[in-house]
């Protein structure tokens, strides 16, 4: 079987830290919102699966397909390109590296899986969680 190789660097903004007595679980926190993420897709829930994005006009999402602004229009592409659960797939991942930056951020690298029909899609991610 051929593995597909996409190659990808991400950074994406996600809002876990409400105040300043959640930080110290930042590291904690980043991969309970990956985990949680990756349990909606794979229920083949987009609107969950979304909640860990920033939920703003000025996300950016950089894709294969090119650069994204918003956070609508990047669910909106996922509404038409995954239009049921089948489409979606299994996804999974494995850590790369996990630092936390400062008391609000932390710098989380993983590669990423997604298998649909026994073809996989693979990537790296770079995600860059903190408070705004």
């Amino acid at each position: 079987m051929n593995s597909k190789l996409l190659t990808l660097a991400t950074m994406l903004v996600l809002m876990v830290f409400s105040n300043d007595a959640a930080a110290a679980d930042t590291l904690f926190d980043v991969k309970a919102a990956l985990n949680r993420q990756v349990d909606a897709w794979n229920a083949g829930d987009l609107e969950r699966a979304m909640e860990s994005y920033w939920n703003s006009p000025e996300m950016l999402w950089i894709s294969r397909a090119g650069v994204e602004k918003g956070y609508q229009p990047v669910l909106q592409g996922y509404r038409k390109d995954f239009v049921d659960k089948t489409r979606m797939g299994v996804y999974s991942y494995e850590p790369l590296h996990i630092e936390k930056l400062s008391k609000t951020a932390v710098l989380y690298v993983f590669r990423w899986k997604i298998e649909v029909d026994g073809k996989k899609k693979w990537a790296v991610f770079h995600h860059k969680s903190g408070k705004r």
